[in-house]
This record gives structure tokens, C-alpha cells and sequence, in this order.
């Protein structure tokens, strides 16, 4: 059976995330695996079953868990971009003092408990870097040796020592993805939070804002419409034989369609009203009340109440609208039965005041029947409106550039400094969405159930990947005595408990919001799977709010703390 399942490692892959699925809903009160690290679970005890049983290991080519990975982190660009900005306006202070606290924490964990349990050289980077899960920390450590920043020893040959730089690293990678997975998850629980009723408290705080921006994923939800709209039969001898447009001039409640003899009549041609015309009204209910007398007589006609209605998002690149303010697009033929449902600017909302000037590249959000969408369209500019299809011009291109943005590094003080090739990505998709909520024309289509499909894969595919391939050196390491349990323990610790020590922190010391605050730990500890399991937690995507900052920020402090791990063996 693990000769055939390491023969046909797609198989054994997708095995493994249906059976991590599985796993992941059990639930023992407030603790859970949840998706990600029941299928990193699954995959260590497939792949060291096989190896133990069988002799068998998995060769699963590096790529295709890099292809995964770089889908889930380009996913999660998109997903936080337009709320990055927000986290450092409301919270950017106490982000820092989070990263600060977690890095400080772990090296010190690293470094003391290296030189605690007298570790060879080379193993406390190396725990920094695999506990935190920062490969680019293991880079700078080997870097200080190999460029003689570093001197081993005596009876100490460099190889040895990047040799446990690379040991240190593995036995304490294995864990650390499990470790702060588990406990990330469950953080609010262990503190008596109920994770999805203090989320849904936190939306209404960080979803500020009165519509979501353009381009985003609930950009387009109509919700519940306010609109009331009622049918009359025309009777009123005042308007009969009269011209549409004349009799809708004076009305408070628009016209949105004609029907005579069960037939639509086309109100662009402006037709004359006839006796038993059913006219089909929308707007406010009072305002439609009030003009039904004036009409004729209300009527159950569900063919003529029938509406279709459609929203789009429009690009302002009229001039002749330019300057032109909210009431005067009101008053305008083209706006005639539009309801126009929030304005942005610089990927910020306007206030919607009579007096609001439109400006060039404003995205205007309206919604109305097709026929009337088509019109205003036309007289304001270029409209982005719903789809299924996503731009894979835009998400090839976009993947593709921020890997190799991720390659560059900058010496500083003879340390490598980069974003590293997923953070590149993350970088990318944040680009793509801050971009599409100035201008919703601008890189995309992504749909939300594709990107959300893309996220949750791509990163449960990836630690299937990881498991079935580690589990090898993870039960021949655990064999190799004090040394190897020495950094196993100290890898768990370093892991989990300046986590821990950022959470306390930050929940009693900066009084964070729980929800965002997981998310904050998370990314201080760059740990996107735990972001990942802490919003599948909540069922929110507010973690995501404060998961940015303390990522970036935490890579460079990370990558000082390797460099002095090593040097200071």
C-alpha cells in the first residue's frame, strides 16, 4: 500500500487533504485542529508510517508545494490589501510594540536555551529561523559563516557549523507549523472568547466604512433593497394622451416601466400614456404612496412589478460631469431612476451630501434597471460591473512579478534584506487590490469565491506536501537522542510561547481587539497558516486586519535576531 501511494504522490496528496478536512471539524470543546493542521497532521503520520513500515519516502518535487503556497499568499494579497493602510492608521503603534515583544521573546528563547542545554554552534539561528518559520533567518546565519563574520571554534569546521544551522532548522520547522496553528486557533478560547461573536462584533468596528470599496469582494451585493415599488393602472383623465416624460416631470416616485396589453413599451421612445397603461413605480414608500392618486389606482400585477435591477461601479472619465455635484447628477436625464449607492475617491468613501462635487476618477457606485444602467453609464464614463471570470493576465503577471521581487535583497550591515519570494507575492496581490479600490477597472477581476477557493487549497495543499515529505527526518531525528530533543523542545517553545506572550500582551497591556489581535500574533510570528486557521475560527476575515503589518515588520527584526544568534555563539 505506501509503495503505491509513493508511486502516485497525486493521489496520496489529495488523500491527504480529504482525511486533514476531516480531521480538522472534530472538536473537544474549544479545541480544534481545523483544516490546515489536520492535513499537515495526516500528512506527517502517512509519511512516517511509510517510512517505518515500509522504508518508504515520499519525492514530491519542491515546486509543487511552492505553486500552492504562492496561490494561498497571492489570495491573501488580495484579501488584505485595501485594509492595510487602516491597521497602521488605527493600531500602527501597538503592531510594532506586538513584533517587537514575539521577536525579542524568541531570540532570547533561541539564543538562552542554545547555550542552557550548551547546543553546538549553529543551532540557535537555526531554531529561530525553523520555530518561526523564516527560512531567509537560516540564510543570514550561514551567510555570517561562510563570510567569515563568524569564527568557529577550535576543533569546529564551518561545514559542521552550517551543518547545524540546517539540523536546527528542520527539527524545529517540523513542529512549529502544527504548534502555532493549534494555538493561534485557539486563543480566544482559552480565554473564554467566543471567537465568532467577538468577530462579528469587530466587523462593525473595522468595517468602518458605510459600503464596501470598489473592487473588492462584497462590492457587489445588493442586500436588502429599501426601495418600495407598486403598479397602477393609469385612470387619471389628467394624464391620458399625455407624453411620458411630461407626466413623470412632476412625480417624486420615477417611472421604471410601462406595460400595455401585457406588453412592455419602450419609455426611451417617450410614448403616450393610454387609458389602462399599468405604470411600474419605485423609490422611498412614501414618495410612491403619494403619487398613486395622482396616477389612477393601485394594482396586484406580478408580471408588471416584475424589475430587474443591476449595479455596476463607474469610472468618472466625463468631462462634461467633472465638478458637477450629487444633486446635479440627481437632476440630470441620464441619472433618471438611478439610485446612486456610495461615491469613492482614493479608495476612500464620500459622504453622500447634495453638495458633493465629482471629480475625475471617481468611482461611483450606482444601481438601477438595465435599461437606465446603460444610460448612465454612457454619460459618466467606463463601468466595471460583476463576473464569474477571473483575469489570469492579471494573476500570472502579478505571481510572476512578485516572486522575482521577492529575490532582491539589500545588504545592510552585511545582512541580506527582502521581502523573500512570498512575501513578493503577498505584496503583489495587496498591489493588485489597493489598486482595483481607487479604480475598480485596474487589475482583476477576481472573483470572491475564486480567490477564497485559492486561499483555502492553496495553503492546506501545500502543508499535505510538507508533511508526507518531512516525516522521514522528523522520526530519524527524534531517534538521535538528548541533542535532537533538546532542539525539538526548545523549536515547540520558541514557536508557541512568545505567541503567547504577544497575545497576553496586547489583550491586557494595549487592550487590542481579540479578533485582530490573533491575527497581529500571527503575522509577528509570519505565520500565515495561523492566520488562516484563527479566521476559519472566527468564520471572519478580520484577523486579516492586523495580520500585514507585523508580518513585514517581523521578517526584518527576525533577520537582525538570526544574524545575532549567530554571531554571539
Amino acid at each position: 500500500m505506501f509503495h503505491l501511494l509513493a508511486s502516485q504522490p497525486f493521489m496520496t496528496i489529495f488523500f491527504v487533504l480529504g482525511v486533514g478536512y476531516l480531521l480538522g471539524r472534530v472538536s473537544l470543546g474549544f479545541f480544534s485542529l481545523g483544516s490546515t493542521a489536520g492535513s499537515l497532521m495526516v500528512g506527517l503520520i502517512v509519511g512516517a508510517a511509510a517510512f517505518q513500515i515500509a522504508g518508504v519516502r515520499f519525492a514530491i518535487p519542491d515546486i509543487v508545494g511552492t505553486i500552492f503556497l504562492a496561490l494561498f499568499t497571492y489570495a491573501v494579497g488580495l484579501r488584505v490589501g485595501p485594509q492595510f493602510v487602516d491597521g497602521i492608521r488605527q493600531a500602527g503603534v501597538q503592531l510594532i510594540a506586538l513584533v517587537m515583544v514575539t521577536t525579542t521573546t524568541a531570540f532570547a528563547i533561541a539564543y538562552g536555551g542554545s547555550r542552557l542545554f550548551h547546543l553546538p554552534p549553529g543551532y540557535a539561528p537555526g531554531i529561530l529561523s525553523g520555530a518561526d518559520t523564516i527560512s531567509a533567518v537560516m540564510g543570514v546565519a550561514t551567510s555570517a559563516v561562510s563570510g567569515g563574520l563568524y569564527t568557529p571554534p577550535h576543533g569546529i569546521s564551518p561545514d559542521q557549523v552550517t551543518a547545524n544551522i540546517a539540523a536546527g532548522y528542520s527539527l524545529s520547522y517540523m513542529l512549529s507549523i502544527l504548534c502555532i496553528v493549534l494555538l493561534v486557533r485557539n486563543l480566544p478560547g482559552m480565554f473564554g472568547i467566543d471567537a465568532v461573536k467577538a468577530a462579528k462584533a469587530s466587523e462593525s468596528k473595522y468595517g468602518a466604512r458605510g459600503h464596501a470599496l470598489p473592487g473588492t469582494s462584497d462590492a457587489f451585493d445588493l442586500g436588502i433593497t429599501t426601495v418600495s415599488v407598486r403598479v397602477v393602472r393609469v385612470t387619471n383623465a389628467k394624464i391620458i394622451g399625455r407624453a411620458i416624460r411630461d407626466v413623470v416631470a412632476g412625480l417624486s416616485a420615477p417611472v421604471l416601466k410601462l406595460t400595455r396589453a401585457g406588453a412592455i413599451v419602450p419609455l426611451i421612445g417617450n410614448p403616450t400614456v393610454e387609458a389602462g397603461d399599468l405604470l411600474t413605480i419605485g423609490g422611498p414608500t412614501k414618495n410612491v404612496l403619494a403619487e398613486i392618486p395622482a396616477l389612477g389606482e393601485e394594482v396586484a400585477d406580478d408580471a408588471a412589478r416584475h424589475l430587474d435591477v443591476d449595479q455596476a461601479e463607474i469610472v468618472v472619465t466625463r468631462q462634461e460631469y467633472v465638478g458637477k455635484t450629487l444633486a446635479e447628477l440627481h437632476a440630470s436625464p441620464p441619472a433618471y431612476a438611478v439610485r446612486v449607492r456610495a461615491l469613492f475617491r482614493g479608495g476612500h468613501e464620500l459622504p453622500l451630501l447634495p453638495a458633493t462635487p465629482i471629480a475625475r476618477h471617481d468611482v461611483v457606485r450606482v444601481v438601477a434597471p438595465p435599461e437606465a444602467l446603460k444610460r448612465i453609464v454612457a454619460a459618466l464614463g467606463q463601468a466595471v460591473r460583476p463576473t464569474n471570470a477571473t483575469d489570469i493576465v492579471t494573476l500570472g503577471l502579478c505571481i510572476a512579478t512578485g516572486y522575482a521581487v521577492g529575490l532582491i535583497t539589500v545588504r545592510i550591515g552585511g545582512i541580506p534584506v527582502g521581502l523573500g519570494t512570498m512575501g513578493g507575492i503577498v505584496v503583489a496581490g495587496m498591489v493588485v487590490s489597493i489598486a482595483r479600490a481607487i479604480n475598480p477597472a485596474l487589475g482583476g477581476p477576481m472573483p470572491e469565491g475564486a480567490r477564497a477557493f485559492l486561499e483555502g487549497i492553496g495553503v492546506d495543499l501545500f502543508v499535505s506536501t510538507l508533511g508526507l515529505t518531512v516525516a522521514p527526518a522528523l522520526v530519524t531525528a527524534v531517534s538521535q537522542g538528548s541533542t535532537t530533543l533538546a532542539v525539538l523542545g526548545l523549536g515547540a517553545v520558541c514557536a508557541t510561547l512568545p505567541t503567547f506572550i504577544s497575545w497576553v500582551f496586547g489583550l491586557y497591556v494595549l487592550k487590542m481587539d481579540p479578533i485582530v489581535l490573533a491575527g497581529a500574533v500571527a503575522g509577528a510570528r509570519n505565520s500565515t497558516t495561523a492566520m488562516r486557521a484563527i479566521s476559519d475560527k472566527a468564520k471572519s476575515t478580520v484577523p486579516a486586519f492586523g495580520y500585514p503589518v507585523p508580518y513585514a515588520v517581523s521578517t526584518v527584526v527576525f533577520l537582525i535576531y538570526g544574524y545575532l544568534a549567530m554571531v554571539l555563539s
